[in-house]
């Protein structure tokens, strides 16, 4: 059995698979993937229909509309596409978000939303 090699990240990253949604901006549609594993600093994602080109900045919708986060593409293949999270997690409302550089390092962590 071949070993696996020692995580270089930043931050942990944690295996899952959750549905979520990709808000692109300009379109009213959104189109479905899976979180694959999420980190504080970013994901691994996957499309259920292949994607002809996926921009380069995007939103990220977890919950059912509740909690989004902005991305950006660091790279993609055939199957899967990996992003960093440009954003703090916000709610629907765009006044909620705010960006990495805003953050205060005092800041209290977010509850936990329920699925509806």
């Amino acid at each position: 059995m071949l070993a696996r090699p020692r995580e270089s990240r930043k931050s942990v990253r944690r295996w899952m698979r959750r549905h979520a949604q990709v808000i692109l901006e300009g379109h009213e549609q959104l189109i479905g993937c899976v979180v694959h594993d999420i980190s504080d600093s970013g994901a691994r994602l996957s499309f259920a229909a292949p994607l002809a080109h996926l921009p380069r900045i995007f939103t990220l919708v977890l919950f059912k509309d509740s909690v989004q986060r902005d991305c950006e593409l660091v790279w993609s293949d055939r199957r899967f596409a990996g992003v960093k999270f440009t954003s703090e997690w916000f709610g629907t409302k765009t006044s909620e978000r705010k960006s990495s550089s805003e953050k205060s390092p005092r800041e209290a962590p977010h509850e936990s939303k329920s699925i509806a």
